[in-house]
């Protein structure tokens, strides 16, 4: 029976990644998970938020996202206003021009991806899919292992 280098794989898997992030189409759908995209993202699956809920998504200081929604409140992509059952705090939603940006961000990533999967063939497609999906639940059953 042949055992699993898993030390080897690990090695390999993380220089094809960083070779992966190396690749425009891959840069793409990468930063849809990074700053203002990610807030258009997330506010596009839900159509408000608290800062709080998007510094947690983010991974950064309440600090560092009062800054970014700023930011983006000033290139009219946010809006925030006063939350009605708790004046003390904001809910940030989409405006009409962060909409479209985020869906034009999404069409092209999605583009991309399609491209990508198709250079697999359809079953390696599925399987690939198949096997982040299987990755992704057991990483979020196990919790931070750092």
């Amino acid at each position: 029976m042949m055992t699993a280098d898993y030390e080897g794989l690990a090695t390999e898997l993380l220089r094809v990644n960083e070779e992966l992030l190396r690749l425009p189409d891959h840069q793409q759908m990468a930063r849809l998970s990074r700053g203002e995209s990610f807030v258009l993202n997330y506010l596009l699956k839900h159509p408000q938020a608290h800062p709080v809920e998007l510094s947690r998504g983010l991974a950064v200081s309440t600090a560092r996202i009062a800054t970014l929604l700023g930011r983006m409140e000033r290139k009219q992509l946010i809006s925030r206003d006063p939350d009605p059952l708790n004046n003390r705090q904001v809910i940030v939603t989409l405006s009409p021009q962060g909409l479209e940006l985020i869906q034009r961000l999404r069409a092209a990533a999605i583009r991309s991806t399609v491209q990508m999967l198709a250079q697999l063939g359809p079953e390696d497609a599925r399987e690939f899919v198949r096997l982040q999906k299987k990755l992704l639940s057991h990483l979020a059953a196990a919790g931070p292992t750092v």
